[in-house]
């Protein structure tokens, strides 16, 4: 799925995460595929511009690299937290290989705080979706013709933490994306882990599958505080749902429910999903759409204290 966001008015660390369009691209603020790459074999801090007071931004590849450094964002302080409730739009995008769909995830995006994409492509030129700025979070899975394919962690304000974790599919070899961010909270000591994960796909069994749920579910473990946990996660088959039911009852996660439920399913089981802990749903829908494989999910979420 591609990427479907711009980001304008963003400071310097920030870069607009653009989605593929038929009919050209403008240019925003971007992210090369050299600094994508760099990141992904490098853990580096970086420390926001002293006179904006930005929080800082640590980016690791590996799991351990993660904990350590979610650990040190859980330190910090920052006055430009998230607000509650606030909404999630959830959505596997096919790689906006669908000509309709930067304009669909347009709409969906004005009235998002916070966005899990998988499939996400970025681009170096395409035309702005939204006017709004958007802090992007993107880990590169696998390479098609030459283009970045992963997931994309956008929001409305800027992350503390960004780790990248990949994972291996079996037959493929071709790796899976997970992005994990931690976010302040406005007017709480809190802090917000989301992790959106793109599951292994093809595989007979599900040691690969329960692997890359437990790299995950470490740093949930690990964490005081809310959390949310959802993408695209491949449960088209009992023992994937068995697997992954196991993962979140021990973490203490719930499942966001929704009726009527238009999720994408395989073999009868939907694909995508919605956990979280510490935090309360007011609203979730699914759509119906004709632009990508998958329907998107929105949710609306506050603190269970609010």
């Amino acid at each position: 799925m591609n990427w479907l966001s711009a980001a304008l008015n963003k400071p310097p660390e920030n870069t607009g995460m653009l989605l593929r369009s038929p009919a050209g691209l403008s240019s925003a603020r971007r992210l090369s595929v050299t600094h994508i790459t760099s990141v992904l074999l490098a853990c580096w801090v970086s420390c926001g511009q002293a006179a904006e007071e930005w929080p800082l931004i640590v980016t690791a590849g590996q799991s351990g690299q993660c904990a350590q450094a979610l650990s040190e964002g859980r330190q910090q302080t920052s006055t430009d937290g998230l607000t509650t409730p606030f909404s999630l739009l959830n959505w596997n995008v096919e790689k906006a290989l669908h000509p309709g769909l930067v304009p669909e995830f347009a709409a969906y995006a004005e009235r998002s705080d916070l966005i899990f994409l998988q499939e996400a492509v970025p681009l170096k030129k395409a035309e702005t979706v939204i006017a709004q700025s958007l802090y992007e979070a993107f880990v590169r899975g696998y390479v098609q013709n030459e283009i970045d394919t992963g997931v994309l962690t956008l929001a409305r304000k800027p992350h503390l933490v960004h780790c990248q974790l990949l994972a291996t599919e079996p037959w493929l070899r071709t790796p899976k994306a997970t992005s994990v961010t931690l976010y302040p909270l406005a007017g709480s000591n809190a802090s917000l882990l989301t992790i959106n994960l793109h599951a292994v796909n093809f595989s007979f069994g599900v040691k690969e599958y329960r692997f890359q749920l437990e790299a995950a579910a470490a740093l949930m473990r690990a964490h005081e505080g809310p959390v949310i946990f959802g993408g695209d996660l491949n449960t088209w088959s009992n023992r994937r749902q068995a697997t992954l039911d196991a993962v979140t009852d021990e973490l203490g996660l719930t499942a966001v429910p929704f009726s009527p439920d238009h999720r994408t399913s395989r073999f009868g089981r939907p694909l995508d999903h919605i956990y979280v802990r510490d935090l309360t749903w007011q609203s979730s829908e699914t759509v119906q759409v004709e632009t990508s494989d998958h329907n998107p999910l929105i949710v609306t979420l506050q603190r269970h204290d609010s």
